[in-house]
């Protein structure tokens, strides 16, 4: 495993990679619950025929303890992530 700090740059530059997902982690201040949202897959849309924009194909929201994050993150990447083709 290598891990890098990068900038938006570095991201930009990352075309041609096959998406898979994307894992958003928000706090709740009232609460103290963290918010896991969970986007799988990749579909693209046209609006008015210029404008592109990429869409997730599934979403999931996941309201656990800190403690859980891990958990919670480990089954949604082995059962909703990882098993993509």
């Amino acid at each position: 495993m290598e891990v890098k700090d990068i900038g938006v740059g570095a991201r930009m530059g990352m075309r041609g990679l096959k998406y898979r997902g994307i894992i958003e982690i928000t706090e709740d201040p009232k609460s103290g619950d963290f918010i896991l949202i969970i986007g799988n897959g990749l579909r693209e849309k046209w609006y008015r025929k210029w404008l592109k924009v990429n869409l997730p194909r599934g979403m999931w929201q996941v309201t656990c303890k800190k403690e859980e994050v891990p958990e919670a993150l480990n089954k949604f990447l082995a059962e909703n992530i990882l098993n993509q083709e």
